[in-house]
């Protein structure tokens, strides 16, 4: 009998000492996912609608990007006309699949690439370059953010 309540009064400490754990951390990350959500609400949408896309021209400078925060509307046809302004980089959101368009492509100072796609999904995603630029690549980084 002391060994069936002693099994019983286990069970018990183990459920209660995990629900309010994970209540308390489902409940930290709902607020970290809603201050992502509004974090960036402030930020006016980056580029120009033509024809109905979203266009918007990036130039990859060693070791940014210009303008280096891009905002788009979930839902929005995008353009984005990538140039570079010295040495070849390379372009990724890093996260999306951009169709037709091979990350790992050099982009020299002659180039014009046109990407066009549909932001299909909010949040933020890093914009790297993804060819090497020289001891600043690593920290050549942008944010792409589709918000609501």
């Amino acid at each position: 009998m002391k060994k069936a309540v002693l099994i019983l009064l286990l069970v018990v400490f183990l459920f209660s000492a995990c629900s309010p754990k994970e209540d308390e951390d489902a409940l930290k990350a709902k607020k970290i996912i809603d201050y992502h959500k509004k974090k960036f609400d402030n930020l006016p949408l980056s580029g120009k609608i033509v024809d109905g896309v979203r266009e918007i021209e990036i130039t990859s400078i060693q070791y940014r990007w210009e303008p280096d925060t891009v905002v788009v509307k979930k839902g929005e046809k995008i353009r984005l006309i990538v140039t570079t302004a010295d040495v070849p980089h390379g372009f990724e959101l890093e996260g999306i699949v951009i169709p037709g368009w091979d990350p790992e492509k050099a982009i020299t100072k002659d180039d014009k690439i046109v990407l066009e796609f549909t932001a299909d999904e909010s949040g933020v995603w890093d914009m790297v370059c993804t060819i090497y630029c020289g001891p600043g690549h690593t920290g050549m980084k942008g944010k792409y953010i589709v918000r609501e």
